[in-house]
């Protein structure tokens, strides 16, 4: 079924290009490109209604299928590009390569981002047969290839959906040759520009997996042939239908959304302005699934990201800086060191080979028209790179440069840049000069590719995670909520695996152990009192900025030497971060209210009492690191008029322990187990501080797995 699951997509999505396209002269792929648009938004609305079942998948691609034998026929043929490229060298490469990848695409997946959630996601999908009722970080992210890989999962699971990009990679080399004729490439000079591109080790390791950037790159160049068609022809349907191209590389994921800025640039600068607002017309259709659906849900068209311009109460604007400064730091990569490292290193998460260094020499096409465009889309598609430091993100503009340089070699240099990529990059080649951190293929997994190694064996040997995933799932039931301080293998774990920085709530809850855990802040009480009067609202304000992060672990008031008992009808206000200002008022130190940034001037919390009440003194718990900082306390009278109270001064409080309450706090959030790593990095320090010492958390012990620990709360 792994086979089956695989081309009926394809062909799926083929048949749903041919339908729409009757009338429209177009290449092939192009075809396939339209239809895998229309596949992957009807396979959303059927996650959307619940319906994401095997045998509706079957009727949604069996539907197209038939439909096209009559649209197929009575289709416009397109021009076939002259074939002058040398057909036997291209044959030897490609299919060297071809089947290296082929064999690698259909082993089980075991690179990271595929076992968490590019297959994860599906696997989800699958066995719920819609979209889980859950708000986190992948959640969120456009899914627009998941949802063709959902479909292959349906049927073939795991290597089908590895196939389904495997496909759109391969369907990469005709759309260069392509282009090449378009943009008058000799045939050596479009086997240079398709060879380069195809044999890099970063982009066989994505294109034989279920990473989406090879894809990602073939809607790119499907978006950059409709867009020189409509340059030649004038026709106003490529246009739009380039944007359409070009918006589905942002519902493949975020950085695509810089292939519809090129694609629009492209139209407007050739002087028309309708036919740039066409282009993002297009662009606009293909992205607003995912915007809608998620400003429907967190508020945030762009979520997981730019939630400082949209705040939300599912992510918070901490943990999204923190994570971008990672992605984009170099790390020990020093600046002129990085060409050297996307050629031939081990520390960039990816390698182009040698020719990559050779990319300056197609700066001379900026003497033709072509070739200013192919750099001038490979600048703006560079962009996201220095967002991500990851190869792969470069692989947009990489092609695009290689067209540039494929325009200015001469046949000889043509030939030899062949020979020299295709034999660098080969597999056993590479091993001689790179490590095996490197992110590349480095095998021939023909055994498991056959299943004569059974699956499950061939992903115990190259995956903790799996082994991991295994013990998860023989200990808990398949309805329990598990929080993991650690990534896991959703792709093959059946459970409900929350992780610590994929969620606001799940951001709470670690800081929640890392306060009882790791905190070394002290403790303060804020105290401040004045002569008892009736008021109903109290507003703590710190009236000037602060590069610290204002917080509160609890808030109480006091009539007298009493203290007040909170009520669910009191209303409770706070800028920033409203949504978590019920913490401050839970009863559980272990617990806060945190606005996760550095304090703004006029951060507040308001407390509006559901009746009038005689206060006189109000404490503020905090581990605000700040002692000078000035906080003011104000009141409303039953009257409505507001004034100041007092000044609070913090008084130093020892720190309590906070085991039980911090443990009471992951359950009340719905959780019933928690995964914790140990050793050394990390998280592993929390880790460190639960095993052994389960009874003062309330936690038992269910399994240990090498370093990881599966803990089920009382």
């Amino acid at each position: 079924m792994i086979l089956f699951g695989a081309a009926f997509t394809l062909l799926a999505a083929y048949a749903w290009g041919t339908v729409l396209l009757p009338k429209t002269p177009a290449f092939p792929v192009i075809r396939l490109a339209v239809g895998a648009i229309v596949e992957s938004f009807l396979i959303f609305l059927l996650l959307l209604a619940n319906a994401g079942t095997w045998y509706s998948f079957l009727i949604a691609g069996a539907i197209p299928i038939v439909w096209s034998y009559r649209s197929l026929a009575a289709a416009i043929p397109y021009p076939k590009a002259p074939r002058d490229f040398p057909v036997a060298a291209a044959a030897v490469i490609f299919g060297a390569y071809g089947l290296w990848y082929f064999v690698n695409a259909l082993a089980p997946e075991i690179l990271a981002d595929g076992i968490t959630y590019h297959l994860g996601l599906p696997y989800a999908y699958v066995r719920r047969g819609g979209f889980p009722g859950r708000i986190t970080f992948y959640d969120m992210t456009p899914q627009a290839m998941e949802m063709l890989y959902t479909m292959a999962f349906a049927f073939g699971r795991h290597s089908a959906a590895k196939l389904v990009e495997l496909g759109f990679f391969l369907a990469t080399l005709p759309l260069i040759f392509r282009i090449g004729a378009r943009l008058r490439l000799s045939g050596p000079a479009s086997l240079a520009a398709a060879s380069i591109y195809f044999c890099a080790p970063v982009v066989g390791a994505t294109g034989s997996s279920s990473y989406t950037d090879a894809a990602g790159v073939f809607f790119t160049l499907a978006a950059f042939e409709l867009l020189l068609v409509w340059r030649d022809s004038g026709e106003r349907r490529y246009a739009v239908l380039a944007g359409l191209l070009a918006g589905f590389c942002y519902a493949i994921k975020p950085p695509g959304a810089f292939t519809a800025l090129a694609a629009v640039v492209f139209a407007l600068c050739y002087g028309r302005t309708k036919a740039g607002a066409e282009v993002a017309f297009g662009a606009a259709l293909a992205m607003a699934p995912w915007l809608i659906r998620n400003a429907v849900l967190t508020g945030n068209p762009a979520a997981p990201l730019l939630n400082s311009l949209f705040p939300n109460p599912y992510f918070h604007i901490a943990t999204e800086s923190e994570l971008a400064a990672n992605l984009r730091s170099l790390g020990t990569v020093r600046p002129l060191m990085v060409p050297w490292e996307l050629a031939f290193g081990d520390r960039l998460d990816g390698t182009f080979g040698a020719l990559l260094l050779a990319l300056p020499l197609g700066l001379v096409a900026l003497r033709r028209r072509e070739g200013r465009w192919c750099w001038a889309a490979a600048l703006i598609l560079a962009l996201p790179w220095f967002s991500n430091r990851g190869g792969r993100f470069l692989m947009p503009a990489f092609v695009m440069a290689v067209l540039a340089l494929a325009m200015v070699l001469p046949r000889w240099a043509a030939w030899a840049a062949i020979a020299l990529q295709a034999l660098l990059c080969w597999p056993q080649v590479i091993d001689l000069r790179e490590t095996r951190y490197a992110f590349r293929l480095h095998e021939f997994p023909l055994r498991a590719a056959l299943r004569i190694e059974p699956e499950a064996a061939y992903l115990a040997r190259h995956l903790d995670e799996f082994k991991l995933a295994k013990t998860i799932e023989n200990h808990t039931q398949p309805d329990t909520k598990i929080l993991s301080l650690l990534t896991v293998a959703n792709a093959y774990l059946a459970r409900d695996v929350r992780v610590t920085w994929q969620s606001a709530e799940a951001d709470r809850l670690l800081d929640t152990l890392r306060l009882a855990t790791l905190s070394s802040d002290p403790v303060f009480a804020w105290q401040t009192a004045w002569p008892i009067e009736s008021l109903r609202a109290l507003r703590f304000r710190v009236p000037e900025a602060n590069a610290a992060e204002f917080e509160a672990s609890e808030i109480r008031l006091y009539s007298g030497e009493e203290l007040i008992y909170t009520s669910p009808n009191w209303n409770l206000r706070a800028w920033p971060n409203s949504w978590e200002a019920p913490l401050a008022l839970d009863g559980n130190l272990a617990t806060r209210w945190r606005i996760w940034q550095p304090t703004p001037r006029g951060t507040y919390f308001e407390i509006r009492l559901d009746h009038p009440q005689r206060i006189s003194s109000a404490e503020i718990y905090s581990r605000f690191p700040r002692r000078d900082i000035r906080i003011e306390v104000y009141g409303q009278t039953a009257a409505g008029r507001w004034h100041q109270l007092g000044v609070p001064y913090p008084v130093f409080r020892p720190k309590p322990d906070l085991r039980t309450e911090a443990t009471l706090a992951i359950r009340r959030a719905g959780y019933r187990y928690l995964l914790v790593p140990t050793g050394g990095g990390g998280n592993a320090p929390i880790g460190n501080a639960l095993v052994d010492h389960e009874p003062e958390w309330g936690l038992e012990r269910v399994e240990q797995a090498g370093r990881y620990y599966l803990f089920r709360i009382k």
